[in-house]
């Protein structure tokens, strides 16, 4: 199990309560050269800073850049990040 948190039900949710901005509806062509849906996260109103935790349904989440990257990724806290 990973730490990113890629299940769009729970970011719908967690975009309700204000935590994220998401932006959906994009795709884009993976290496292998099939289609794949892209999701793209912002910080949300209810965060003073991107950094910032949050609780969501009994969880920690925070959100999270890795190298190369221009976009957060929402990631659960306390958990091993992927290499």
């Amino acid at each position: 199990m990973g730490t990113i948190v890629n299940n769009r039900n729970t970011l719908k949710g967690m975009a309700k309560a204000g935590f994220i901005l998401w932006e959906d509806g994009y795709t884009t062509r993976h290496w292998t050269g099939a289609e794949v849906p892209v999701i793209f996260v912002r910080p949300g109103p209810r965060l003073k800073e991107w950094y910032d935790q949050f609780e969501y349904r009994g969880k920690r989440y925070r959100l999270h850049y890795f190298d190369g990257c221009f976009h957060p990724f929402v990631c659960e806290v306390g958990k091993e990040l992927p290499a």
